[in-house]
């Protein structure tokens, strides 16, 4: 990392235009400058600044959260604590299960750059977000670690930590006049800045650059529709994840299917398990059948298929059955095969699996 030249504490000097540049960051349709947010000084709690230039900022390995090019001065956060890292992680993982039960992937492209340039193509400033997701694959994808703001499609969601630091001061409102849609900020636990929680802002309107596009807080996502929240939160944070938590991932991963017009089994991981717990709860079920002769045989090699298929997938699922599973009344009942290695994919435990065959009202409220 190159030594700064100067303490955090030293006065920043005006910004000082780069070649070809007005100065002015956004722009109305008819070319007039209107004010931007980077008129004004970057201020980022919980981070030290120090002087950068291009060359150096270009040789640096080091995670900066902002650098300006017009100041060549770069921001970084102080402390980095294990608390700040675990959510950026755990979105990853969440967004591959609901992924599975919608039957279609998500990409998680976690730290990465976000960058403006000037008209010239020179860098104006790069900034960092903590993770950024892309529901489905961007029609102009990023170049390496870098997403060109202007230029390549904005994510679906930015996942902001706010753990020792504080988006809502400056960060949010150049997030505001870039135009990203959704951003998730994120307080993880008792030891943050702030009291626990998660804080969604969506964007409204239309506009170039955030013109009347301006962020409004809302009490679910709208990338992730219905996903609450208080859900994300818990998600986000708890280990291990509660039949609570997993009930809203299934719920949501549906609820994006129906409107892809996708199901699990369009995920070839779990199309692959599916595949494998029929094959085997079909030798198994039918060998079974026939030691009660033919005629009964053939209903309980049914049944016995069935059963095999669905703990088959539990198993995969790390989910050992108990020995009297292929007894219990859901499993007897003879319902679909599609309905038992859904209720298989997505419960918690063997007893919520039972409970989701038994109906809605013999599981807990969400």
């Amino acid at each position: 990392m190159p030594q700064s030249s100067s303490s955090p504490s030293t006065p920043l000097p005006a910004p000082r235009p780069l070649a070809g540049s007005s100065g002015g960051e956004a722009r109305s349709a008819g070319g007039s400058e209107r004010p931007s947010v980077l008129d004004t000084p970057p201020e980022l709690p919980g981070c030290e600044s120090f002087r950068m230039t291009l060359r150096e900022f270009e040789r640096t390995s080091e995670r900066l959260e902002f650098w300006d090019a017009r100041t060549e001065t770069a921001w970084k956060v102080r402390n980095v604590y294990l608390p700040h890292e675990v959510p950026t992680h755990r979105l990853t993982w969440l967004a591959s299960r609901i992924a599975s039960v919608r039957g279609s992937s998500i990409d998680c492209y976690g730290s990465v750059s976000l960058s403006r340039r000037e008209a010239t193509g020179r860098r104006r400033w790069v900034m960092h977000a903590d993770q950024i997701v892309y529901l489905n694959r961007p029609r102009s994808r990023p170049e390496g670690p870098v997403v060109r703001v202007g230029e390549d499609d904005l994510p679906d969601v930015v996942l902001e930590v706010d753990h020792t630091t504080d988006v809502r001061r400056w960060k949010l409102k150049l997030y505001q006049e870039c135009g990203f849609p959704e951003i998730w900020v994120s307080v993880p636990d008792e030891t943050s800045v702030r009291k626990p929680g998660l804080t969604i802002h969506l964007r409204d309107g239309d506009g170039v650059d955030g013109a009347g596009g301006g962020y409004r807080v809302s009490g679910e996502s709208r990338a992730f529709p219905g996903w609450r929240t208080e859900e994300i939160h818990r998600a986000l944070t708890e280990a291990p994840l509660s039949g609570m938590a997993w009930r809203a991932i299934e719920r949501v991963g549906r609820e994006l299917g129906a409107r892809e017009g996708t199901r699990p089994d369009d995920d070839p991981l779990t199309r692959s398990l599916t595949a494998s717990a029929r094959e085997e709860g079909r030798a198994e079920g039918f060998a079974e059948g026939r030691v009660d002769g033919r005629t009964s045989g053939c209903e309980a090699g049914r049944r016995a298929e069935r059963a095999d298929a669905v703990r088959a997938l539990l198993r995969a699922r790390g989910i050992e059955p108990a020995a009297s599973f292929a007894d219990e009344p859901g499993l007897r009942a003879g319902a679909p095969l599609e309905t038992l290695m859904a209720a298989a994919l997505a419960c918690t435990d063997e007893a919520d699996f039972h409970r989701r065959l038994r109906g809605p009202s013999a599981r807990p409220p969400p």
